[in-house]
């Protein structure tokens, strides 16, 4: 018979490594918080949506994190605490009972309670929200309204990822059902609890917003408001931050952050390395239904040419969970030793060979310029493939139609990196075959059941075991090339802002702890 236990939240920090790595010391804490002023950020990507439910994409989650919120959220070095639940128990495997946070109201004055609760993991779930979590959270057998400020959700089987998962705002954002109803999707609005609220969407060039005076976190934020511009290009965020016209601003390139570590007035906080770069293919289409042409791509990949031309040596080789993010992850000097990990052209040759391809093929190479590394990836790929007589032909795309295409499966191949993911099955969830988000035609019934039973396995030391035995299997069948792991950013921060912290997952939620020194 199970008792009813209270969670403690375990330490994220084994989770994601080293919380915080720093070019320069973090920016230290003010003996007092000031108030007033607006921060003003500058960011590469403008969201492609703002409906956390829908739009999950890293572009997407940091416009809407300042918006909505979850049950529970990560603190500064990734541990779970609470949000607008206070207290979770877990009377036996499968039932978790949240006790909601009163007080707290949506920008639309509409109270927060047990049935916005419901309605937004019911909205998730709902196949005609067409939610890219529906098959994340296709275990959850109910969700019960116990009272205004109790929930009980019950999964069918022990979920191990469950608490970690909707802490995550692209994930399991609390909406409010009455804006939902007013406007249908949450596309071009966003309407939540968090500490701003949206007042204005300029697409593509600039976000404001302003402080959400009845925030249930008394006192916060501290700041009057934030106001984000997008550009895309690296030298112009650069020279904003320099002379001070934005006082936050993230660079990608450790080239370019490196020439801003002697600047007196710019502190550069670093991510951990939770991103990592991947070559989907569809699986389920000539050459790439073939296992052997994707062990011949494998071994015709050199790695480590790759990091030392993109990265300039600032990255690491990674495998289908990144480094960042132990124990899980297979370490980066360990990855060399997975199967077809190692640059083997003359054995790529004789595998296309094998796979009734000696002359080797031609295909398309679906990418965007959306990252600095996207389409210079491509062009080295393209060059040492070249070797073993594959031709490719880089499609280069602005990134709204890139993700459009990829959602929808209009691709041969295509090349994406990835951002933080709260659980290592988010980082490979989509080759299972029953998946949302299994755009690429996937079908392996041995990994769908070593996916399916990693998903129950509550033990951690069996669990990463099994992980390691996953990432083995993937690398072995191929079904994408990861080719290396980096941070995902390089954040750098003006000293007038204080109380700052650029989390470990890329998140700028800490926006709400900020202050200007006057």
């Amino acid at each position: 018979m199970n008792r009813t236990r209270n969670i403690t939240f375990p330490s994220m920090r084994r989770t994601l490594g080293g919380v915080l790595l720093a070019l320069v010391l973090p920016l230290g804490v003010a003996s007092a918080q000031e108030r007033g002023g607006i921060i003003y950020v500058a960011s590469d990507t403008p969201p492609v949506g703002l409906d956390p439910h829908i739009a999950i994409a890293y572009s997407s989650l940091a416009a809407y994190e300042h918006v909505y919120e979850t049950l529970f959220r990560y603190d500064a070095d990734m541990n779970l605490v609470p949000a607008l639940a206070v207290s979770v128990e877990q009377p036996d495997d499968v039932t978790y009972v949240f006790k909601l946070r009163e007080g707290v109201v949506f920008h639309n004055g509409e109270v927060m309670d047990a049935n916005a609760v419901k309605f937004s993991f019911d909205r998730i779930l709902d196949p005609n929200t067409a939610s890219p979590r529906g098959s994340t959270f296709e275990t959850i057998e109910s969700v019960t309204v116990i009272d205004d400020y109790t929930v009980e959700i019950k999964v069918k089987e022990p979920f191990p990822a469950f608490l970690t998962l909707i802490s995550a705002t692209n994930y399991a954002a609390i909406v409010s059902p009455r804006a939902v109803e007013e406007h249908g999707d949450l596309q071009r609005v966003a309407i939540g609890t968090g500490p701003f609220r949206l007042v204005k969407y300029e697409t593509g060039a600039r976000i404001v917003y302003e402080r959400f005076d009845d925030y249930w976190d008394e006192g916060k934020p501290y700041v009057d408001g934030l106001e984000f511009t997008f550009t895309r290009d690296e030298t112009t965020r650069i020279a904003a931050l320099r002379r001070g016209a934005v006082q936050i601003g993230w660079v990608r390139e450790p080239r370019l952050a490196s020439l801003l570590k002697d600047e007196p007035h710019l502190n550069i906080q670093q991510a951990a390395p939770i991103r990592h770069q991947r070559l989907f293919m569809r699986t389920d289409q000539p050459p790439f239904d073939n296992v052997l042409v994707r062990q011949a791509l494998s071994v015709a990949t050199d790695r480590d040419e790759i990091i030392k031309t993109i990265l300039l040596g600032y990255g690491t080789l990674s495998a289908s969970v990144p480094p960042g993010v132990p124990p899980y992850a297979v370490p980066a000097d360990e990855v060399g030793s997975l199967p077809y990990q190692q640059y083997d052209p003359e054995r790529a040759k004789k595998l296309l060979a094998e796979a009734g391809y000696p002359d080797g093929f031609e295909f398309t190479l679906l990418s965007s310029p959306h990252g600095f590394d996207y389409i210079t990836t491509a062009e080295v790929l393209q060059q040492q493939w070249s070797k073993v007589g594959i031709k490719v032909n880089i499609e280069s795309v602005d990134w709204g139609a890139a993700l459009s295409r990829w959602r929808k499966g209009a691709f041969t191949a295509f090349l994406i990196a990835n951002a933080w993911a709260p659980d290592p099955s988010n980082y490979v969830e989509m080759f299972h075959s029953q998946s949302d988000s299994n755009y690429y035609g996937h079908n392996d019934p041995k990994l769908d059941e070593l996916l399916d039973q990693q998903a129950t396995v509550v033990n951690l030391e069996k669990r990463t075991q099994l992980w390691r035995e996953i990432q083995a299997y993937i690398a072995e069948t191929a079904p994408a090339l990861y080719l290396y792991g980096m941070t995902p950013r390089y954040e750098v921060v003006n000293v007038a802002v204080e109380g700052y912290r650029f989390m470990p997952n890329a998140s700028r939620s800490y926006l709400r702890e900020a202050w200007l020194k006057k």
